[in-house]
């Protein structure tokens, strides 16, 4: 990991956890929007914002009430602080969320990683992963060879094999995935690979 110049992180779910009430969101959009089906809530939501954008604002109204119910409840994983804080002594750091601008900013502060973090991009940047980790790489001026996108879920690593950015998985949920992806089970682990 020697020659990686620029982190991307995912938050939630790979640096911390914001425990949202996941039903009362997929039932808040189902009564803005009329659709049934939000198993994957933020695929679907692209889906009917591109169709009809008009319903972007009150469909992220729904996330941010129920990401502000939440917010006392975050906590950041064990040694987030510490790998923030070392990799961004060397390298450059960014955050991809699917959490809007006011709960991650809020987020940064409380726990005290704003100043690690170079730029972060939002929902309301974009609800596709990929364009997301895009805007990161520009932002950070780096290329993707000497980069290193780092999440916790399966549209994550699919995201990043779509930009074409190496990717490590901190799988703290679920089975680990197939195929030659580097997994940690926690940030500790995780951080414990530089040494």
């Amino acid at each position: 990991m020697g020659e990686t110049q620029a982190y991307i992180f995912d938050f939630d779910g790979t640096l911390g956890t914001i425990p949202v009430d996941w039903e009362g969101v997929k039932e808040g959009l189902r009564n803005v929007t009329g659709e049934d089906e939000f198993k994957q809530i933020f695929a679907r939501l692209g889906e009917i914002i591109a169709k009809d954008p008009k319903l972007a604002r009150p469909t992220f109204k729904v996330l941010d009430e129920f990401e502000e119910a939440a917010a006392p409840s975050a906590r950041l994983y064990e040694g987030t602080v510490g790998l923030l804080s070392r990799l961004s002594t060397s390298t450059k750091v960014s955050i991809v969320t699917f959490q809007g601008a006011h709960t991650c900013s809020l987020m940064l502060e409380r726990f005290g990683l704003k100043q690690y973090v170079l730029k972060y991009f939002t929902r309301e940047d974009s609800i596709d992963r990929a364009e997301q980790i895009r805007f990161a790489l520009s932002a950070m001026k780096v290329q993707k060879a000497s980069s290193m996108f780092v999440g916790d879920r399966l549209n994550d690593l699919e995201a990043a094999k779509k930009v074409g950015v190496p990717f490590t998985m901190i799988r703290t949920h679920g089975e680990d995935p197939e195929g030659d992806v580097p997994v940690y089970h926690s940030v500790t682990e995780f951080a414990a690979s530089f040494l």
